[in-house]
């Protein structure tokens, strides 16, 4: 196993805590925070703000492809979330091909499912809504996280 591909045990709290606060916040806002995954995995990018920040913007952009296959092939559920998780291995691949390789390592959003995630809670819920709840979720993931590192 690579050094790269080592989960340690504050990552793995740190994506914990990211379901955890995910969860409250659906439950007292009703809001989604673009999969209960998605604040965990960009807490742990806060020390690259530019990759955070493609990755929202990149779940951003999928949403309005997703809504057309959505109407065109009435997609609901877990056909969407299916479908804005096949439109997000797309572009991922696409700018693979895009965006040359000693830049592909800074420039690149974090993955391709977070953004997945994001654009199929943003078509359900609004894209101001989703922007909203993954900001939130993820920065007080960070902080959690960063108090819970502290206290460890």
């Amino acid at each position: 196993m690579t050094p790269g591909a080592v989960f340690s045990v504050t990552q793995g709290l740190t994506v914990g805590l990211g379901i955890l606060v995910g969860l409250v916040w659906s439950r007292r806002t009703g809001w989604g925070c673009g999969g209960l995954i998605t604040p965990g995995l960009l807490a742990l990018q806060a020390s690259d703000p530019i990759r955070a920040t493609l990755t929202l913007v990149l779940g951003m952009a999928l949403i309005p492809p997703l809504s057309l296959a959505a109407r065109a092939f009435r997609l609901w559920g877990r056909e969407r979330v299916g479908a804005a998780m096949l439109i997000a291995l797309t572009v991922r691949i696409g700018l693979m091909f895009l965006i040359p390789a000693p830049l592909s390592a800074e420039f690149h959003p974090v993955g391709w499912v977070i953004p997945g995630l994001i654009a199929a809670d943003g078509e359900r819920q609004g894209a101001g809504m989703t922007l909203c709840g993954t900001i939130v979720c993820t920065l007080v993931t960070a902080f959690g996280a960063t108090l819970l590192r502290t206290m460890l």
